[in-house]
């Protein structure tokens, strides 16, 4: 009598796949993405100059005031708002730009603010793919922050708050689909977060909003409770502890700077918003007939930023990346994808592969260009030509796009710049002053552009209007010419005013 052979299944590997394996999985399922995520990475490489803006200049002013001499409490860096009360809340952010700034150049705080971006939209692409969307609408997902919202892009304080935006909407919107306690991570991150940017409080209504839904499902109430009382008060997590009550009631109730900064505004038909109009449309007309297929939190979620987004132009950037995680489920649900065959796949690890060996390539050269590149009209030696005209005593009339970027370059001219883009710091009646200063209106410069030894403008082309308007003082004399930065002394400057 034979013994009957018994088969035994042979044990699953428990080997962790190398990384070449992994990195060839990945290519060959999720090419579009990465070649998505490395054209923008190439295309902001490209366009690094143009990620500077003026409040990349006020993050390293204000960062280094804080290295030199602590958290500012009033204002020392221009003439217009001296002594005003002042509650840095970007504190954290101004301070990391600074160092950046200080210890790698220019050029390094821009690679880090790029690389913020970029690291956002990878974020976004693994939370929409662990989600359930599928590798084609996840890259078209990828498309919708920078074409919706390009101002994203810019290096600013604001660059430091992507990431933590996209993991905080990513988590919420994966507990709902599967509750668990790494929801909580939520909390450590809008802790950080309340010292970097004041987009915080979006993230921490919307966690709250999410904790209030959880209150119904017994099994979950700590959890609710945590964030529900957790997240509102993770805003107050700074060294200005309770002076952010009166920040934040000011910018979110009663902003100053609504009438009279574009961001501020709701946004209209234009060149520059007509994309994020579309991706609106698209996302609302399938989310109308497809939110099914979207977690419970990301259905209203969805809803209110776009109503953030429609009231203030600046917050169309949340809502865009809400997008990239959101929308490829969206598009499956309308326009379902096929399973790629294994030629696809084949091709999909030569695209992914060359993709993103460009990406680097495009990276490296750019990032090792000469300073001259980055800095356009920005030399030193335009800035030197101010402060020499400017003497020891003088005023400053800078323009928004130069202001800090003289302090940064010229810190003796700290007190003597009329004022810069800390609008927040103005009364209303000061603001409508500076802005008829900015239109050129007659009566506005009698007052106060008379009183500045040098007056900037935003290039030539600006330059010109003003003297056309016979604004300038007679015998003025033009300092520095150039497309993006010209500056124009001014013979026997009045008496300095004061707003």
């Amino acid at each position: 009598m034979t013994t009957p052979q018994i088969a035994v299944p042979r044990p699953r590997s428990l080997a962790v796949p190398s990384f070449a394996t992994m990195s060839r999985r990945l290519l060959e399922r999720d090419a579009l993405s990465i070649a998505v995520v490395a054209a923008w990475t190439s295309l902001l490489a490209l366009s690094m100059p143009k990620l500077i803006v003026q409040d990349t200049w006020l993050a390293f002013v204000d960062g280094r005031l804080i290295a030199h001499h602590g958290l500012p409490h009033v204002d020392t860096l221009t003439l217009w708002s001296l002594g005003s009360p002042w509650t840095d809340q970007q504190w954290g952010a101004h301070l990391a730009l600074y160092e950046l700034a200080q210890h790698g150049g220019v050029r390094v705080a821009a690679l880090v603010g790029m690389l913020c971006a970029v690291t956002a939209l990878v974020i976004a692409a693994v939370a929409t793919r662990k989600l359930g969307a599928s590798p084609r609408s996840a890259a078209i997902g990828l498309l919708l922050p920078l074409v919706g919202a390009p101002w994203l892009t810019q290096v600013r304080t604001q660059s430091l708050a992507l990431v933590p935006f996209v993991v905080v909407y990513a988590l919420l919107a994966l507990d709902a689909r599967n509750p668990g306690r790494r929801v909580l991570l939520v909390l450590p991150l809008l802790v950080v977060w309340a010292n970097l940017h004041g987009s915080v409080a979006l993230a921490a209504g919307l966690a709250a909003l999410y904790g209030i839904t959880l209150l119904r499902h017994a099994h979950a109430r700590r959890r609710a409770v945590l964030l529900v009382v957790g997240a509102p008060l993770c805003l107050l997590a700074s060294p200005y502890g309770l002076d952010l009550v009166a920040y934040y009631r000011l910018m979110l109730l009663h902003p100053p700077l609504a009438d009279f900064v574009q961001e501020w505004r709701p946004p209209t038909v234009e060149a520059i918003t007509a994309l994020f109009f579309l991706s609106a449309f698209a996302t609302t007309a399938l989310w109308s007939r497809h939110q099914r297929v979207l977690a419970s939190f990301e259905r209203w979620a969805l809803a209110l930023l776009l109503l953030g987004a429609l009231t203030v132009v600046r917050n169309a950037v949340w809502f865009e990346l809400a997008a990239a995680v959101s929308f490829p489920r969206l598009l499956d649900a309308a326009w379902p994808s096929s399973v790629a065959p294994p030629a696809v796949r084949r091709i999909n690890l030569v695209v992914g592969s060359v993709a993103t060996i460009a990406a680097v390539v495009v990276v490296a050269t750019h990032f090792a260009r000469p300073a001259a590149w980055f800095e356009r009209d920005r030399t030193p030696a335009a800035a030197a030509a101010v402060a020499a005209a400017a003497g020891p005593r003088g005023v400053v009339l800078a323009d928004d796009e130069h202001a800090d970027w003289l302090l940064w370059q010229q810190p003796s001219l700290e007190g003597r710049i009329a004022y810069d883009v800390r609008f927040e710091l103005f009364a209303r009646r000061q603001l409508v002053q500076i802005s008829r200063l900015q239109q050129g209106a007659p009566p506005a410069w009698r007052r106060c552009g008379a009183g500045a030894a040098v007056v900037t403008f935003a290039g030539n082309a600006v330059l010109r209007r003003f003297a056309e308007a016979g604004v300038l003082a007679p015998g003025s004399r033009t300092i520095v010419k150039g497309e993006q930065f010209a500056a124009v002394a001014q013979p026997s400057p009045a008496k300095p005013c004061r707003l």
